[in-house]
């Protein structure tokens, strides 16, 4: 004879309360969900993150050219200091990515009435940043026509590359932004007007 199944009110009602908990919990978790449209961060996020990898690349170049300078330690001679200046500017210009990185990345999570003046700071942060990395190119390429090692200079070469294309991206997010502003929600001022 199979057993047989007793059913109980506290059985019931244990499971009721799971279940409503679980649908509790399940909307507010929808509700947390960010508000802003994933198809107007969409391209903006591809450049963030392009820019992160650029990061890492020009990181991994810069640990390159130090490797490269170690060779003049026993020297201790000129080669080894103009390729240590020309390192600490390149370095500059990778932490100025690194930070533009590190605001960008948190767009989605800026609140949908702060988004037009947080898109403001953000494009002139990226024109300033922009200006500062040609600066710092231009600082490099003077230590770079005092060294006489093939192998830096080739880092060299290959670092202010990714620091144009650091500018490039810049220059690509700042539009994005520009885009993105004219479609964010006008904020109303205490004033009356819009922001």
């Amino acid at each position: 004879m199979p057993p047989k199944i007793k059913f109980s009110r506290t059985g019931l009602k244990d499971s009721a309360l799971r279940w409503g908990a679980t649908l509790v919990l399940m909307v507010l978790v929808t509700g947390c969900v960010s508000t802003q449209a994933p198809s107007e961060w969409e391209p903006l996020k591809a450049s963030v993150e392009a820019l992160y990898l650029n990061y890492r690349d020009l990181e991994t170049l810069h640990s390159d050219l130090h490797t490269a300078a170690q060779i003049h330690l026993e020297n201790s001679g000129s080669q080894l200091a103009e390729i240590q200046s020309a390192a600490r500017f390149i370095q500059q210009a990778n932490l100025i990515a690194y930070y533009q990185w590190e605001l960008l990345s948190i767009t989605h999570y800026i609140r949908t009435t702060a988004l037009r003046d947080f898109y403001t700071l953000r494009e002139r942060d990226l024109h300033d940043a922009r200006d500062k990395s040609k600066d710092l190119i231009l600082a490099t390429r003077v230590y770079e026509a005092f060294i006489q090692d093939p192998k830096a200079l080739e880092l060299i070469a290959a670092c202010i590359q990714r620091i144009e294309k650091h500018m490039g991206l810049y220059a690509q997010m700042a539009a994005e932004l520009r885009q993105l502003k004219g479609g964010a929600a006008t904020v109303a001022s205490p004033q009356g007007g819009a922001l």
